[in-house]
């Protein structure tokens, strides 16, 4: 998917980022200034588990609703920080211009199909890798992203990079590349 967003000339891709009320697989930024979310699932039941999230089933995405999560029951990070908004006047939460789902062929092809939101777009990949846009996503809303927004997506890069190279540092030699990039047995 990565590579499908360079295609498309988006400027920004990170993975994994949490820059909203939930945690995105991948979040990428095109020169309009708009984010485009891309949930990947590799499976049929990923998929109908994912479509049961409050991003999707409370109208998170769909309508900037803020969630709504039963008394005690604690909050993300990313949950808490909409809850401020919400508490300081805001009237929608934060969330991308644009959702779709990837997934491999095989799972969106299946029968009986799966009722996706209308607003998601859907890209296909095959067993060569090959992405396909089987549906285009529908606008969420107009506004751009901010500019600390992108500087809090930045600042997320930067330390999980920090954080791998720790990781890889410190691994035991068998889970290091070798000069030819195989890991040891």
């Amino acid at each position: 998917m990565r590579c499908a967003m360079r295609e498309e000339r988006h400027q920004w891709i990170t993975p994994n980022a949490v820059l909203y009320a939930w945690e995105s697989d991948l979040l990428s930024v095109d020169r309009d200034g708009q984010v485009h979310e891309v949930e990947i699932k590799c499976s049929r039941a990923d998929l109908k588990q994912d479509l049961k999230k409050p991003k999707h089933s409370q109208g998170l995405l769909e309508h900037g609703s803020f969630l709504v999560k039963p008394a005690g029951v604690a909050r993300s990070w990313g949950e808490e920080v909409e809850e401020a908004r919400r508490l300081n006047g805001a009237v929608h939460c934060r969330r991308p211009n644009f959702f779709s789902f990837a997934m491999p062929c095989r799972v969106f092809r299946l029968n009986p199909p799966i009722q996706l939101p209308a607003y998601a777009g859907v890209y296909t990949v095959d067993e060569q890798g090959r992405i396909k846009v089987e549906r285009s996503p529908k606008p969420l809303h107009g506004k751009r992203i901010a500019s600390k927004e992108l500087l809090t997506l930045a600042r997320r890069i930067h330390h999980r990079y920090w954080n791998e190279l720790r990781r890889a540092r410190h691994a035991p030699e068998s889970m290091l590349p070798d000069r030819e990039g195989v890991f040891g047995q």
